[in-house]
């Protein structure tokens, strides 16, 4: 049963209205939407290749074919930038072939030498996924890459995410433990694993003991995923337990409020569960009770 009287309120339900009611409706920070460093340093690593590839923004569509055939063979690293312009990591590609037997042929672009015919099959393939026809319709493949990179680094919000909140609640503890003697915090703590291996994210020592693990996770949707990592927690806590240590879970964002239930039944097994705006105004009551455990 979560421990509600150390968080200072005076029942289950009490607690669990001011944890509905005091949520983040988000944890977006300038750094979140994208990652402009990264970004520009993936396009300016193939400014040559870019560079060679332009030029057939400047010749004629009759051209092209024969022009990029000849830039495969001639300048076989501006390969690697044509599954880029797909906006795909990848450098081999398999494409299906509409038949009955469902075979399949697939496209090498991490090649470093080509014949004549493997650089007319690879041109065949830049025809038939338009990107022939791209190079009319763009002025500067430079500028097209930029966008395309913005597009493939919106994959890494949820991970940008995660780590804006735990930036968060690192502020916070820091805060909390300052003036407290011989308490340390270690951040990625590999001496705990909390689930599928998974390094604690805090972890509080006191004289070099391993004393609060602190785990926190910010939900802006719905899912499997929240209810998957509650439950997850629920078994560490009785595994922290055994070890004769504290476990706080530090968790937020809005989806929460509708998935009300997983919270009511994690409150049911876990001792500490909080948002941020809790572990704000009552971590300092709560951290110096448990290192004094």
């Amino acid at each position: 049963m979560v421990r509600f009287d150390l968080v200072g309120f005076s029942d289950v339900e009490e607690y669990l209205d001011y944890f509905f009611g005091t949520l983040l409706e988000t944890n977006w920070t300038y750094d979140y939407f994208v990652d402009w460093g990264k970004v520009r340093g993936n396009v300016r690593r193939h400014v040559k290749e870019i560079s060679l590839l332009n030029s057939l923004c400047r010749v004629e569509a009759g051209e092209r074919e024969t022009m990029l055939g000849d830039i495969f063979q001639r300048y076989p690293e501006t390969l690697e930038v044509i599954p880029l312009l797909l906006a795909i990591r990848e450098k081999s590609i398999p494409i299906l072939e509409m038949s009955e037997q469902a075979i399949y042929t697939c496209f090498d672009f991490s090649k470093r030498s080509l014949s004549g015919k493997e650089a007319e099959q690879l041109v065949g393939f830049c025809g038939s996924v338009g990107l022939l026809k791209l190079f009319s319709e763009v002025g500067d493949l430079y500028s097209y890459m930029l966008g395309v990179e913005v597009g493939l680094d919106t994959n890494s919000r949820k991970n940008r995410s995660g780590e804006i909140f735990e930036r968060l609640v690192e502020l916070l503890l820091n805060r909390t433990l300052t003036g407290l003697e011989g308490v340390q915090l270690k951040r990625g703590d590999p001496t705990i694993v909390t689930r599928r291996r998974k390094k604690a994210d805090f972890v509080v020592y006191r004289d070099g003991e391993p004393r609060i693990v602190v785990e926190c996770n910010f939900y802006s949707d719905t899912g499997s995923k929240p209810i998957e990592t509650a439950n997850a927690y629920i078994d560490f806590q009785r595994k922290v337990r055994e070890l004769g240590l504290s476990f706080i879970w530090v968790t937020d964002g809005r989806a929460w409020r509708k998935m009300m239930e997983t919270i009511r039944e994690t409150s049911r097994e876990i001792d500490f569960v909080l948002n941020y705006k809790m572990l704000s105004q009552r971590g300092s009551l709560i951290i110096p009770k448990l290192l004094n455990d």
